[in-house]
């Protein structure tokens, strides 16, 4: 069983439930779940469902936008999570042992140099304005995502109607995520949807209702399964 410092960091406890943070699925805080011959209560349940969750293995499914990796380290790093040698990884990747040995030491560097950004952006101590609150699938979070509510209330007036139709689908990629966000509100979280019922709800937002679907899924506001057959939208708010 994994301490509580690591399952609490893939499950996000809310007043009525726990939602793991990978997958989106939720345990109810009032019921009871069984796991093999047991019952257990909806925290034993979420504990145990976290260690079906390999946070390395997670994190690599990002877009290498995302985690800053180099395509080589996108390789490598599954090696290293294997507990490899590096004369194994190195028959793996078709490379020398000292290159592999290289590898290793650029991210230990890569790691140091994080850490002294971290330091300096927490002395830097600046202010910024009030951003609107993230939805918990935010893929490459950045300047995109430092909208106020004022700005999001500006761009929906200008790119939707009253009524949630789609006049015009924003170029600029801060008002595309406000506006995603915004249709991301008609799918409920955890409820998984079919892609009929997602092209249903989509296609009355907009005519090119593939074109939503689509970055609805690459900015993270609706999750898809692997075969494609199944949708789900992630909670709207994101409380790191």
């Amino acid at each position: 069983m994994e301490n509580n410092a690591n399952w609490k960091k893939k499950i996000l406890e809310e007043e009525e439930r726990w939602v793991c943070r990978y997958c989106g699925t939720s345990f109810e805080k009032d019921q009871i779940y069984p796991w093999g011959d047991q019952l257990l209560t909806a925290k034993g349940r979420a504990k145990r469902h976290a260690m079906e969750h390999d946070p390395v293995k997670e994190m690599l499914k990002h877009p290498r936008s995302y985690t800053g990796l180099t395509e080589v380290q996108e390789l490598f790093i599954p090696l290293l999570h294997e507990g490899l040698r590096d004369e194994e990884i190195a028959a793996r990747m078709r490379i020398s042992p000292s290159t592999v040995r290289n590898h290793r030491f650029r991210l230990k560097e890569k790691e140091r140099q994080a850490r002294r950004f971290l330091e300096l952006m927490d002395a830097l101590h600046w202010e910024e304005p009030s951003p609107a609150p993230l939805h918990r699938g935010a893929t490459m979070v950045d300047d995109r995502y430092a909208f106020t509510e004022e700005e999001s209330k500006k761009t929906l007036l200008a790119h939707m109607t009253p009524e949630g139709a789609l006049k015009s689908f924003p170029a600029r990629e801060k008002k595309k995520i406000i506006v995603l966000g915004k249709i991301a509100e008609n799918f409920v979280p955890g409820t998984a949807y079919s892609e009929a019922e997602v092209n249903r709800i989509l296609q009355r937002i907009f005519e090119d209702h593939v074109l939503l679907r689509r970055y609805l899924i690459e900015y993270g506001f609706l999750d898809r399964s692997r075969d494609g057959a199944l949708y789900m939208r992630r909670e709207e708010e994101y409380t790191e």
